[in-house]
């Protein structure tokens, strides 16, 4: 598989790395001299100095051969043009971009950038599985542009135990689709019955995570 990542951060150089050591030919485009020079010291011939917003850079760096191109400036708005640029004039199958603002995530999907990164969720999502009981944590953003699946741990004393989910007024658009209790997974139905310690697996528009977790939560 042929890669190109553009932008040398931190997260894309040990990308680079791992991509390499997995025998795929990669390219990595950064535009600044210092990170470049250290790039070429530690991977050797697979940098290439220029900008990734350049199409005669992008030319260079083969991406009209490119399997993958992977944006990780640390600019939503530069990987937004990267991958627009990749997808629509270079037609490369696969587009990915990393994000940080999760509010920029719909402009990502809606000019059709394969998969969408938020750094912003990430970091949420590793707080929270340090957080005991893990009250909700965020699983991924789905490809349907504005909504994300998260998991929702339902304490001893919430006041919806007991209470069959068709009971259960979730937020508009949102929608239960998997319970897991303590002897396994299950589909959940209208009769499926909540229990201390399940967990909720949900598909809620992003933003509507502190409402759906006030309803399973509260007391």
């Amino acid at each position: 598989m042929y890669v190109v990542i553009v932008g040398c951060s931190e997260s894309g150089y040990h990308l680079s790395k791992a991509l390499i050591a997995g025998g795929h030919e990669v390219v990595v485009v950064e535009k600044n001299n210092e990170r470049f020079q250290l790039l070429t010291e530690e991977l050797g011939s697979v940098a290439l100095l220029g900008d990734g917003t350049d199409e005669r850079t992008l030319k260079r760096a083969g991406v009209s051969r490119a399997d993958v191109v992977v944006s990780l400036t640390g600019f939503d708005a530069t990987n937004l043009v990267v991958s627009q640029m990749t997808k629509h004039i270079f037609k490369v199958p696969r587009t990915m971009a990393l994000i940080k603002d999760p509010k920029n995530e719909p402009i990502f999907h809606e000019v059709g950038i394969d998969v969408v990164v938020n750094s912003t969720h990430l970091v949420l999502a590793s707080l929270e599985e340090g957080v005991p009981g893990r009250p909700l944590v965020h699983l991924m953003n789905l490809r349907v542009p504005g909504m994300e699946l998260v998991s929702i741990s339902i304490p001893e004393d919430a006041n919806i135990i007991g209470k069959r989910l068709s009971e259960i007024e979730l937020p508009p658009n949102s929608f239960i689709t998997l319970v897991v209790k303590r002897d396994g997974a299950e589909l959940p139905t209208g009769r499926s019955v909540v229990e201390a310690d399940d967990e909720l697996v949900a598909v809620i528009p992003t933003g509507d995570e502190q409402i759906l977790h006030d309803i399973l939560t509260g007391v």
